[in-house]
Parts: C-alpha cells; sequence; structure tokens
C-alpha cells in the first residue's frame, strides 16, 4: 500500500487462494478500506466451486498488467504464490490445452510415487522440480504431455519476460514464525470458523476446491470433530510454516533478481 500511494500504483494479487470470493478471512485478502483506496486485481475472481488453471490467472493478470499501464499507472505484483509469480514474470507460455478427465481419472489410481516414476520417463527436468510429493502438479505435467505430445518443461521454456524490479522482505526464520503464529491467532479471533461454518451453510461442499486450503482444512476438521479447536489453531500454524519454508525454493537469497531487504527500498522501484 505505502509503494502504491508513492508510485500512483495499483496492486495485482499473485495468490492462488485469494482468486475464491467469500473465502475472505482464511486467505487473508486485503479489507475493504484497502481495496477502496488502491485498486487490486485478481482477487475474487470465481466461486469456491471452481477451479482455476495457471493459464487462465496468466491471462487475468496480463490483462490487468495491460489496463494499469495503459491508464499511466504502475502495476505493483504481490503474493507469495511461488509457480504464479515466475510464470508472470518470467513469461511462462502455456500449454493450449485443456483437461482430459478420463486420463485425471485414471492418475488419480496411481500413487504419488508412481506418478513420479511415469514422469521421469518423460519429461526428468519437470519431474526433478515438481518433486515427488506433488500429487495436483505431476497430473497436470502428465496430462500436458498426453494431449500435446510435449514436456511440460518444453512448454515453459518458450517464454516472454517481462521487465521488473522484485523486492522481498528478509526476515529470520524465528520472527517469521513468529508472525505466522500471530496471523493465524488473528484469523481465528475474526472470525475463521463461522466463514467456514456460514459457507458449509449455504451448502459449499467440503471437497470444494477453495477448501483445499491452509486453514480450511483445519476448521473443517475440527468442524467435522476431528480436532479441538485449539488443535486446529495450532494445526493452521504449523501447515503454514511449513509453507512458508517451501517458498524458500521458489524466492532464493541467492536470486539475483530479488533485493532482499528489511524495509522496502523505495527508491529502488522509483
Amino acid at each position: 500500500m505505502q509503494i502504491a500511494r508513492r508510485i500512483d500504483g495499483e496492486i495485482v494479487s499473485i495468490d492462488s487462494r485469494q482468486i475464491y470470493r467469500r473465502l475472505d478471512i482464511g486467505t487473508a485478502k486485503p479489507t475493504s478500506e484497502m481495496r477502496s483506496e488502491i485498486r487490486h486485481w485478481c482477487i475474487d475472481v470465481i466461486e469456491p466451486t471452481e477451479r482455476y488453471s495457471l493459464g487462465e490467472y496468466l491471462k487475468a493478470a496480463r490483462a490487468a498488467i495491460e489496463d494499469i499501464r495503459a491508464r499511466g499507472k504502475r502495476p505493483i505484483v504481490v503474493g507469495g504464490s511461488g509457480q504464479h509469480m515466475r510464470a508472470l514474470l518470467e513469461g511462462w507460455q502455456i500449454p493450449p490445452a485443456a483437461e482430459d478427465p478420463e486420463f485425471r481419472a485414471a492418475l488419480l489410481q496411481e500413487s504419488a510415487a508412481a506418478l513420479f516414476d511415469r514422469l521421469r520417463n518423460v519429461d526428468s527436468r519437470a519431474a526433478e522440480q515438481i518433486g515427488p510429493t506433488n500429487t495436483r502438479r505431476l497430473i497436470r505435467a502428465l496430462e500436458v504431455h498426453h494431449l500435446t505430445g510435449r514436456p511440460i518443461s518444453e512448454w515453459q521454456q518458450m517464454r516472454e519476460p517481462v521487465d521488473y524490479r522484485a523486492c522481498a522482505p528478509d526476515i529470520p526464520l524465528e520472527d517469521l514464525d513468529q508472525r505466522i503464529q500471530q496471523r493465524t491467532a488473528a484469523m481465528f479471533e475474526a472470525g475463521l470458523v463461522d466463514e467456514v461454518r456460514q459457507l458449509l451453510a449455504e451448502g459449499l461442499a467440503e471437497r470444494a476446491p477453495g477448501f483445499d486450503s491452509i486453514g480450511y482444512r483445519e476448521v473443517l476438521a475440527h468442524l467435522g470433530g476431528e480436532c479441538s479447536l485449539d488443535e486446529a489453531l495450532e494445526g493452521v500454524s504449523q501447515a503454514t510454516r511449513r509453507f512458508a519454508r517451501r517458498q524458500r525454493a521458489w524466492f532464493r537469497r541467492d536470486d539475483p533478481s530479488i533485493c532482499w531487504a528489511a524495509d522496502v527500498p523505495l527508491a529502488m522501484l522509483e
């Protein structure tokens, strides 16, 4: 918000969960006051029952950036969804391939280890990048190869990078863990459990794509009698800490394109 005020910018969210409408507290969306002051893009795009591919996100984000620039303003890309960030900034070209439900259904019957081995046989580069546990991305990589006859890693090499300047908060792990604990507690105090209860009352199924998120999974378990409220809160905090460490694979300290700083170096962005 400070950057946007200083350089007359608008904010483009790179968050794979804030795209869902009505999932507000658990995704830590900017407040209505913030959004009324500074325009935010790529938030509240689809219903929690829908899926939103990386390709669909890139189309929306690129359109937002073009719109912002056309009006003489500065786009400020903000978020922590690593793959989405890299894809946008590095100009990934997404394979023109729709989903194959039958092929996906067959793959879902296999273990993550089997999917990993299968992907290594057709696209070792993608397998190394995705790893042996991310079932969703393993299936998508195999599906792209199945539909296009070309490895997804080959598609990802066809890029049109954008010109950007990047900065990231340099936060010691101990401080980060404490902030995560505080943020998690604040979400529960703000009514995260009631938010989930209301969504269920409105008919949103527990298996809805939007619910497949840190925070919502744990609260659903609590509401289903699988754990106490305190256990749910601690589960959210632990899952977020693990996620924060995985993010470091996308945003590395030795990445020369990122300026790591305790405070945002506003002069660099101008």
